[in-house]
């Protein structure tokens, strides 16, 4: 069966299901992050979607109930591709022809098996960074590094691909018990008390995935989740989402070791040490959301460098080839020189008194 395609900012595509209001076009239909529209390349016709601007507001689920309320449809037919290199899992629309992994650029990627009862996100963090937006981020983020090697701000980006990522948030309230000392001054012995601490949690972030091998990825996802909007597959067209690898439940464990170190951190403020907390969870709440990042890579030297960029927020983070390790080398090497050197001069004052 023949195919239409098209070659949409060098990214071989076909057409998707989402189709334009205006002229029932469905190639090359895609997500604009600076009108936030979905945008036709043939009859130009541009439709504005949900913003929290105009009310939009994703829905948190209760934690107990999450089994019999997530849904499992992504409102429109995707599928799922797995890198055999890195393991990434990525979802694309039903009919985008995909030749790399968007996350280790391995072309040794295939369609993995379906599962009926992978959640679907219910809330996206649209894009609002272009991808002509990338290199000034990218050039910014270099200048204010120190001591940058000759010709690193002519670098240019390469394979940027702008993607989804899985998150978990939860929101919860809490009650605590908890043992611990208090220093008291004048005594041989500490104090032992017990006392109890309240607390409420909101929008604690968790990354849903563990095969992700960029390890910038941590380090800019300063994301507002507040703007956050419910999810439509929308969103995501001509956009690929990696799906989440670490479940609700997994997820929900570490939150809770982060509220555990977060209350332990409050009991502290108190002067006292060696806690025991014992905790209560209510009204826990959560959502499954799709957070936008840029991935990129660049070239120096001999060298190829990885790129997180923040798709929100405009955050960006990668290692720059520095003249740093080469003055630490310089130092090193001067610092022995003038080790000899007082060496040498001290063998030959103890030699020049030996002679008196």
């Amino acid at each position: 069966m023949s195919e239409n395609r098209s070659v949409i900012s060098s990214v071989n595509v076909t057409s998707t299901d989402i189709k334009c209001p205006g002229c029932g076009n469905s190639i090359g239909i895609g997500f604009d992050p600076v009108t936030a529209t979905l945008s036709c390349p043939f009859c130009g016709l541009s439709t504005k979607l949900s913003t929290p601007q105009n009310g939009a507001v994703a829905e948190e689920l209760d934690f107990n109930t999450a089994l019999q309320r997530a849904s499992v449809d992504w409102g429109s037919y995707k599928k799922l591709i797995v890198c055999s290199n890195c393991g990434g899992q990525t979802v694309y629309d039903s009919e985008q022809v995909t030749g790399a992994c968007p996350f280790c650029g391995s072309t040794s990627v295939a369609p993995a098996a379906e599962n009926d009862q992978i959640m679907v996100p219910n809330a996206v963090i649209p894009f609002s960074i272009s991808k002509d937006q990338v290199q000034d981020l990218f050039i910014g983020y270099l200048k204010n590094k120190k001591l940058l090697k000759k010709g690193v701000l002519d670098c240019k980006l390469e394979n940027v691909v702008g993607i989804y990522l899985p998150f978990w948030t939860f929101d919860a309230y809490t009650a605590s018990s908890y043992t611990a000392y208090r220093y008291i001054v004048g005594k041989e012995n500490n104090e032992q008390f017990t006392g109890s601490w309240y607390q409420g949690f909101d929008d604690i972030p968790i990354f849903a995935s563990d095969r992700i091998s960029n390890p910038f990825i941590s380090k800019v996802q300063d994301f507002d989740f507040t703007r956050a909007v419910p999810y439509s597959s929308k969103y995501l067209a001509g956009i690929p989402a990696e799906r989440y690898t670490l479940g609700l439940n997994e997820g929900w464990e570490r939150t809770k070791k982060l509220i555990t170190e977060k209350i332990r951190r409050g009991i502290r403020s108190n002067r006292c040490y060696g806690e025991k907390i014992y905790t209560n969870y209510y009204n826990v709440k959560f959502r499954c959301l799709m957070a936008p990042i840029y991935l990129a890579k660049y070239n120096y030297g001999k060298k190829t460098y990885l790129v997180a960029i923040n798709g929100q927020t405009g955050k960006t983070c990668c290692k720059a080839p520095t003249k740093i390790g080469r003055i630490i080398a310089l130092i090193l090497i001067a610092d022995a020189l003038l080790g000899v050197i007082g060496y040498l001069l001290f063998f030959l004052l103890v030699s020049y008194i030996s002679s008196l």
